[in-house]
């Protein structure tokens, strides 16, 4: 089976890719409440699918069977999010969402037409991580 893009389609559970592993390891960086409970999660996560088209985004499987702390429930919204720029030029946010503990999925919410469809390349990062709210 083959995606839209005439690619070997992903299945869920399968390993993420390199790129989608270090866009996540930037974004588990820091010391924002839970950070450390995400990275400990991050070891173990897998590529769980897409919520829906596009490339710009992708939900996190970490296994249930994987016992790890999870990550203090917050106020609602992504827990941590990432400037997406080139240069000067504001391009979106990476956003890390959580559901129940668990890292969900690593969004990017594009807000230029300029921007692409696929997730932002590393150098398009800004190294600042805003953290959520916290309940």
């Amino acid at each position: 089976m083959e995606d839209a893009h005439g690619r070997p389609a992903r299945r869920p559970g399968t390993p993420l890719t390199p790129h989608e592993t270090a866009l996540l390891e930037l974004i588990c960086a820091g010391t924002w409440r839970g950070a450390d409970e995400a990275r400990a999660q991050l070891v173990h996560a897998r590529w769980g699918g897409k919520d829906h088209s596009g490339d710009a985004c992708f939900l996190i499987d970490v296994p249930a069977r994987v016992d790890t702390p999870r990550i203090p429930s917050h106020a609602g919204g992504p827990i941590a999010t990432l400037d997406v720029t080139d240069g000067d030029k504001p391009f979106g946010l990476l956003e890390l969402w959580v559901e129940d503990g668990r890292l969900h999925s690593l969004d990017y919410s594009i807000f230029s037409d300029t921007a692409g469809e696929g997730l932002p390349e590393l150098h398009q990062i800004d190294g600042t991580i805003a953290s959520g709210g916290t309940e």
